[in-house]
């Protein structure tokens, strides 16, 4: 029931989200989905969701994403996941800007309950054509983590989970983002994150190959890998997600989705 609550509220805030982005020029929005099953020996299936939408008032621009991921094996849970993120940035020039954002991540297999972040800092878009976007920010936040022990069986289901005391710390908030048109029709987005504390240092790195099938939808195979350099007893450090989905794009001369 979770897993299905999570779906609907992923689409209606796609639905809503997309019909204000066509409303207003001062909007973009990218919207992803997609399912896989298999069936046999191994009974296995997976769905994930991404919206992102943003949106400018003269010097301000307004950033939400949010997504999730839901996958199982043999009939039990062996992904769980859900984050939902906001930034405000300022430009002081048509390149460099201030910004402050929140993040919560929840990934029941990461061995963390939450991982909460608030940062602040700069950044500053190193290209700006039609074909390649390329930008960078770095700053300091403050973090709340939960730790979790968690014990699985053979097919990667939780069967225990033992919750540890909250930790929280100081951290540098880093990313890179680089969006190529290689084509008219192929576009390349790669991106890295970097959450760096005293309690844990969280690495997210994303690969996407996007094809254009018209204006508005496009087919996109992608990677993403996520590395906690100290995950609590049971949890392993990496986790990667290869994904197939279908994407909606409304896009803006002024302003490309992050």
């Amino acid at each position: 029931m979770r897993q299905q609550a999570l779906a609907g509220l992923l689409t209606a805030t796609v639905l809503r989200g997309v019909a204000c982005a066509d409303e207003n020029d001062t909007w973009a929005a990218r919207a992803q989905a997609g399912y896989s099953k298999t069936g046999g020996t191994t009974d296995t299936s997976s769905a994930n969701a991404l919206f992102h939408i943003a949106h400018i008032a003269g010097d301000w621009k307004l950033l939400f994403g949010t997504d999730g991921l839901y996958g199982s094996t043999k009939g039990e849970t062996t992904a769980q996941a859900w984050n939902v993120r906001g930034q405000v940035n300022y430009n002081f020039t048509e390149r460099f800007y201030w910004y402050s954002g929140a993040s919560y991540i929840d990934d029941r297999f990461s061995g963390f309950a939450y991982q909460t972040l608030v940062s602040t800092g700069v950044g500053y878009q190193f290209v700006k054509t039609d074909a390649t976007k390329l930008a960078a920010q770095v700053g300091v936040g403050a973090r709340w983590l939960k730790p979790q022990i968690l014990t699985q069986d053979a097919v990667g289901g939780i069967i225990s989970v033992t919750d540890l005391p909250g930790e929280n710390d100081v951290v540098l908030d880093a990313a890179v983002k680089l969006e190529h048109s290689l084509n008219t029709a192929t576009q390349l987005i790669t991106a890295v994150t970097v959450h760096s504390g005293r309690e844990n240092t969280m690495t997210t790195a994303l690969a996407q190959l996007q094809v254009k099938m018209t204006e508005g939808l496009s087919l996109a195979a992608g990677y993403q890998l996520v590395h906690n350099s100290q995950p609590p007893p049971g949890a392993g450090p990496s986790a990667s997600l290869t994904t197939l989905n279908l994407v909606y794009e409304h896009k803006n001369k002024d302003l490309a989705p992050e």
